[in-house]
């Protein structure tokens, strides 16, 4: 029996976001607020987001996360610290391109309401620590449930009652000019 949501896109963007390159968490799309009580029992989000990225003439780190209350709120998936192809054209030029794809979907709603988030982040021309070089094709690496960045993937306690920022964010593990990522594309659509 259908219980009559119809599938909307609640987000996307209009223009580039701003490149980042520091080694302190920050937003890569403005923060998209989500209605209290929009997220009931087994509703389902989408978040798809692609860019650009570059990198100086070492190996950089760089992790990507999606929040639930801004910069400094609750950590809903995160990718491990990845290893980025060192080279790839840093600073303005960003020549590597990035996709991500994440569902994020309530497992139980309220004022401690539980999220669980699983996704993957490609990168192109990428070598990652455990992957290897893919040329031309990228590295695809998990986005986990919870805090941790790692395999185990765990729910998210958050407050669903509330109008709340959901946030994509990125943060370098060095701050150079030439280490930048930027967001071209954004879209966040529910799924019923």
């Amino acid at each position: 029996m259908s219980r009559q949501y119809w599938s909307e896109t609640l987000a996307w963007a209009t223009a580039a976001g701003t490149a980042v390159a520091t080694s302190t968490e920050t937003i890569l799309i403005p923060n998209v607020t989500i209605p209290a009580n929009l997220l009931q029992d087994g509703r389902a989000i989408r978040m798809t987001a692609s860019g650009a990225y570059g990198t100086h003439s070492a190996t950089m780190d760089q992790y990507i996360a999606i929040r639930w209350g801004a910069i400094g709120g609750t950590v809903i998936a995160k990718t491990a610290l990845n290893m980025l192809t060192a080279s790839m054209g840093g600073g303005a030029s960003m020549t590597a391109n990035w996709y991500l794809e994440a569902i994020i979907q309530t497992r139980s709603n309220g004022s401690t309401g539980t999220l669980f988030t699983n996704g993957l982040v490609t990168y192109s021309s990428a070598t990652l620590a455990t992957g290897g070089t893919i040329a031309n094709y990228g590295i695809v690496v998990p986005l986990v449930s919870g805090a941790s960045g790692g395999t185990t993937p765990v729910v998210a306690t958050v407050d669903l009652t509330a109008d709340t920022a959901l946030t994509l964010s990125v943060k370098w593990n060095t701050t150079n000019a030439a280490n930048s990522i930027r967001c071209d594309m954004y879209h966040l659509e529910a799924l019923n």
